[in-house]
């Protein structure tokens, strides 16, 4: 049977720590089809990035990391190397490799609009509380 990947963005999985909402009890109840939960390798480098800073981000990027680890998250390999300058390197993987089949879960309106204009679905946080369909 096939199953819709619903890939995890990095700031995605700081929505816990940061707000309280279980993440993946909210995409239980949100999805209807069956799904395989991904985050691509460029998503652990940036929230152990995150997590090694002293900023205010690094509480819940440490719990990000720890979730990627107990919800068994299939990690898919970095379409494309980081050549340094990438700011949004993530962004970018996502970007180039989400197809219309996928869902991408982000709270990053740049990619969001970007993945729009790709026909691919997002889900967002709403309301602070829930999550839905952007």
């Amino acid at each position: 049977m096939h199953k819709t990947r619903v890939i995890l963005d990095t700031n995605f999985l700081m929505i816990p720590e940061q707000f309280k909402v279980d993440i993946f009890e909210e995409l239980k109840q949100l999805m209807d089809t069956p799904y395989e939960l991904c985050i691509f390798a460029a998503t652990i480098e940036e929230l152990t990035k995150i997590s090694s800073t002293s900023n205010k981000d690094k509480p819940a990027a440490k719990v990000g990391l720890s979730l990627i680890k107990q919800q068994n998250l299939k990690i898919l390999p970095n379409s494309f190397k980081n050549t340094g300058g990438e700011e949004h390197y993530i962004d970018a993987i996502i970007l180039n490799t989400a197809k219309s089949s996928d869902i991408v879960c982000t709270q990053d309106k740049d990619l969001k609009r970007n993945l729009k204009a790709h026909d691919v679905k997002i889900i967002t946080l709403k309301i602070r509380k829930r999550l839905g369909f952007a």
